[in-house]
């Protein structure tokens, strides 16, 4: 999900651009040709956090079914869309969201103001769903179970993706530049997780059955 968030944000900036800009696996840039297209740029760094969002609320709907297999699906896809991430991050005044809301506010509000702005409309949007799991968790420490889905891939991204392999693109493996504008390291790393999950995508389709007694 991460980098389908991040391959949104490329592909915009393809279409405004008209090339392919510069990234690693977390941040991305517009062509240096895209003098044009940079008064859209917003676009393109709105539609990864919409992308994620909107997966985030399709996660939530399928809760509802009376599919078990769509239901733990659903869960799945709220939390690999790292909604406490996202939320924290803006609320330490980062992010997309954050970038967004400068570029649209910076001449009416203080950057204080857009904080707390853009933190409000995160909340709305990025709550409900995360309310959905919680009450879709049936296990005896449910809290520690959420506390854990809402933490744990934070922890796993900064560690594993930000300063991992980011370092190593940094440090020049498999750094030239493939499909998409993309480095061979990231196609190669993303062919990878979808490799296991297709192997391990029963697994993603059943609910724990531990429930409280």
């Amino acid at each position: 999900m991460m980098e389908l968030h991040e391959t949104v944000h490329i592909l915009v900036g393809r279409f405004i651009c008209g090339c392919w800009g510069t990234r690693d696996f977390n941040v991305w840039s517009l062509c240096k040709e895209c003098d044009t297209g940079r008064s859209l740029s917003w676009v393109a760094t709105i539609s990864g956090p919409l992308f994620s969002y909107a997966l985030m609320w399709i996660g939530a709907r399928w809760l509802r079914s009376s599919s078990e297999g769509k239901k733990a699906l659903g869960f799945s896809l709220i939390f690999a869309n790292i909604p406490f991430g996202r939320i924290s991050q803006v609320m330490k005044g980062a992010g997309d969201e954050i970038v967004v809301a400068k570029h649209l506010l910076q001449n009416d509000f203080s950057g204080a103001q857009i904080i707390m702005l853009c933190s409000i409309v995160v909340l709305v949007i990025g709550l409900p769903p995360l309310i959905c799991s919680f009450r879709a968790l049936t296990n005896k420490y449910r809290w520690l179970y959420f506390i854990g889905f809402c933490t744990l891939p934070v922890l796993f991204i900064l560690i594993y993706i930000l300063l991992g392999m980011n370092s190593l693109l940094k440090s020049g493996v498999l750094c030239q530049v493939g499909i998409m504008g993309t480095p061979l390291l990231i196609t190669i790393h993303t062919l990878i997780a979808l490799f296991f999950l297709l192997l391990l995508r029963r697994s993603i389709f059943t609910l724990n059955e531990t429930h409280a007694k």
